[in-house]
């Protein structure tokens, strides 16, 4: 039996729809690595600690939640020059998914409160 060698992991990890890719959090960094390899084909920093990791289905875009900052990051594998910040301000995130059709993120705030 042969093991890789060990990898830095601070935070959530998740295999891509398709399980050509795994993505790792480390603190402010997203690590995309190939299942086969174990290289890096991709790394993408944040503006904040990585909470939460949600491939689309298609398996080419990811989402990062950054729930101390109440705001979600989103890359393209395909194009890497890609990207998108949703910062919800006040009202927060509570929970970010993407839509069925992998192009939209749909994002769920807890609004507290009351009279």
């Amino acid at each position: 039996m042969e093991f890789t060698e060990a990898y830095k992991q601070t935070g959530p990890c998740c295999f891509s729809p398709n399980a050509r890719y795994i993505a790792v959090a480390v603190d402010y960094r997203l690590m995309i690595r190939d299942t086969l390899s174990f290289k890096v084909v991709q790394l993408f920093s944040c503006l904040d600690k990585i909470s939460y990791i949600e491939w689309a289905l298609d398996s080419e875009y990811i989402l990062c939640g950054l729930y101390k900052r109440p705001m979600i990051q989103a890359w393209s594998l395909t194009q890497p020059e890609w990207t998108c910040k949703i910062d919800e301000g006040p009202a927060g995130i509570a929970y970010a998914r993407w839509s069925p059709d992998s192009r939209h993120i749909l994002t769920t705030s807890e609004l507290a409160g009351g009279r």
